[in-house]
């Protein structure tokens, strides 16, 4: 144990000593190239630099740090936070200044954020310091090889601004597959590509105003701003990756190495001048700052509506996926945050289609967003449509009216075929409470054993909290559960959802099972049962689209699922995704595919009519039910 604690005490040592070897190593490396009587001429060559200079280098250091300022307001968007977009820019202006000036700025910046927000949590004040902390550096990477492919810079620069170029596609990439990471055992959502967007933006302001506050009080002549801005950026990186106070050492080296010297004092002065007034400066500001924390607003999350009370009872699946249904305006929506999109999920629940298509481009507005209408039905398509929304016909809802449904149709002699197998099988069907929770989970494992783990997004998963908010029928062959299925319920509708069965399921089972959904939804007055959609061909007479149709068929399930949901003769009601262009739709869908394929852990669901409340547990034949 002692051997352990002493190994860990010198690895701590040496992380916190390394800047300070580095650091002695540049300013003995500066010594070499820079006499004392230079070192005692800098306070009079400060005296020599303008005033005009110095208003200069300090108007642009206010750019620099309203530039800073909105990485703050982006990360505490990404991390939803709920806090104000002003105090978070102020916080975040003061944590970067104290950061960068003191070093370790991953913590002092965190600490300033805490002390800044009283309602922050030092967990979530140090996500949002290693927020900003990694996107910066990234965006620096990239700002940094454009400024040395584009602009003059140092021969050697070439290859390393190249590889860093090709790899952006890949970071690209990244970004919208993988959308957390895992930083101090906590998950950290990476930005999305618009938030990636308004970072690097920010980021050239930034970096562009600080080179400019450091240019101005250089000698007049010394070099062209275009060639001095690869040189800032290179020594700016040298400063970050020393972790040296202020990137104090490696940015003077860098600089003095590279910069023409026929006479150093001058240029020594402006970077000690740029020092002051882009580091000592607002970094005694902050320091002031907080000593006035800011006050943050009463955060008002969106009011949460209950599901049940959803036209369309499929709306409920957003529940296990991050999202919730809520009153936001005059209207209530079921919306779906994903990795780039703000996802209204099928219609409004409450409230018109022009006030929703408003209320989700605000939402995803200031969300950092895309918006996007997932599985609307045709009126709020028209109505996106008349908008100037692009919209695309993507599937079909199978939909059976409980009040007229009867196996006994001409069209269902299938279904009737099934049902008689499953009944001379022995199959019975069971529903209510108490669930047989750990024989469902068997059967789930089971299933995905077969066919494959199971999906999100707008497919539901397995989990107890989850189904015990739904109708769960249950099929048992010989006294062992087989099978079951679960439906979403809300008062005018029922919606199938999980499907799941093992091996040993005698044929017709799934039949019996949504058989019986659809009796006990007619007598609990739903007047409609959906049994989902299926992939639809948005324009038959295109082969890439009858292509595109096909596969997509085949990966959700193949014509044996449109097949088993046909047996019961439903109505076929066309399904659309609509967004605000062509490349935002399919961005958009692109998303909700890595949604459903690579779905996030299972939340805990807060149901607010737990299955347990359900009448007893019903036990019957196939017939019966």
């Amino acid at each position: 144990m002692r051997a352990i604690l002493l190994s860990s005490s010198l690895k701590v040592a040496a992380r916190a000593g390394l800047p300070v070897i580095i650091l002695a190593g540049c300013l003995f490396a500066l010594s070499q190239k820079v006499s004392p009587d230079i070192v005692l001429s800098l306070p009079h060559q400060l005296a020599g630099i303008a005033g005009a200079k110095w208003a200069l280098a300090a108007l642009m250091t206010a750019g620099s740090f309203w530039a800073v300022a909105q990485y703050d307001a982006v990360a505490h968007t990404a991390l939803k936070t709920g806090i104000a977009p002003r105090d978070a820019r102020v916080s975040g202006a003061a944590g970067i200044a104290l950061g960068q000036t003191l070093g370790f700025g991953l913590l002092t910046g965190a600490v300033a954020r805490w002390r800044m927000l009283p309602d922050l949590s030092f967990p979530a004040a140090l996500s949002l310091s290693a927020f900003v902390s990694l996107t910066f550096v990234s965006a620096w990477m990239v700002i940094t090889a454009l400024a040395c492919l584009i602009l003059p810079a140092p021969a050697w620069t070439f290859w390393p601004a190249v590889m860093v170029s090709a790899a952006v596609p890949v970071l690209i990439a990244l970004l919208v597959w993988w959308p957390h990471i895992r930083v101090f055992g906590r998950a950290l959502p990476l930005p999305n590509l618009l938030k990636a967007r308004a970072i690097l933006g920010w980021s050239l302001l930034d970096t562009a105003f600080a080179a400019g506050a450091l240019f101005v009080l250089l000698p007049v002549g010394t070099l062209p701003f275009a060639t001095f801005f690869p040189l800032f950026l290179i020594a700016l990186g040298c400063g970050l990756i020393s972790n040296t106070p202020g990137g104090v050492g490696p940015f003077e080296l860098v600089l003095v190495a590279a910069l023409p010297l026929d006479d150093p004092a001058p240029v020594l002065a402006a970077i000690l001048g740029y020092r002051l007034i882009y580091y000592a400066l607002p970094a005694g500001l902050a320091a002031l700052a907080l000593l006035r924390p800011c006050r943050t607003a009463d955060r008002q999350p969106l009011p949460p509506v209950a599901h049940h009370k959803a036209p369309r009872s499929e709306a409920g699946v957003v529940l296990q996926n991050g999202g919730q249904i809520a009153r936001w305006g005059s209207s209530v929506l079921a919306l779906w945050p994903t990795g780039q999109t703000l996802t209204l999920f099928s219609d409004p629940v409450a409230g018109s289609s022009n006030a929703a298509l408003m209320h989700l481009r605000t939402g995803a507005q200031q969300m950092g967003h895309v918006p996007m209408i997932y599985k609307c039905g045709p009126r709020l398509a028209q109505v996106a449509r008349a908008s100037g929304w692009r919209v695309l016909h993507i599937a079909d809802d199978a939909v059976i009216d409980t009040a007229s449904y009867t196996p006994s149709l001409p069209t269902r002699r299938t279904l009737r075929r099934k049902l008689r197998a499953a009944d001379k099988a022995g199959v019975l069907v069971g529903s209510g409470a108490p669930l047989p929770l750990g024989a469902m989970a068997r059967i789930d494992t089971a299933w995905q054993h077969t066919h494959g783990i199971a999906r999100g997004g707008s497919m539901g998963r397995f989990a107890e909290d989850y189904v015990q908010d739904q109708w769960v029928g249950c099929a048992y062959a010989a006294g062992t559960l087989v099978a079951f299925v679960t439906a979403h319920r809300s008062e005018t509708e029922w919606c199938l959802d999980l499907m799941r069965h093992d091996q040993t399921a005698p044929d017709g089972t799934m039949h019996a099972l949504v058989h019986a959904a659809i009796i006990h939804a007619r007598h609990a007055g739903a007047t409609q049962f959906c049994l989902a959609a299926t992939p639809a061909c948005p324009d038959p007479a295109s082969t890439l689209w009858r292509w595109a149709a096909q596969q997509l068929s085949a990966r959700a399930g193949g014509p044996g699922l449109r097949q088993f949901k046909s047996s019961f003769a439903p109505r076929w009601v066309p399904r659309y995704a609509a967004a605000r262009s062509w490349r935002a739709l399919a961005f958009g869908l692109a998303d909700i595919t890595r949604a459903v394929h690579k779905p996030p852990p299972l939340p805990r669901l807060d149901t607010s009519a737990p299955h347990v409340n359900d009448e007893n547990y019903e036990l019957a034949s196939k017939t019966a039910a």
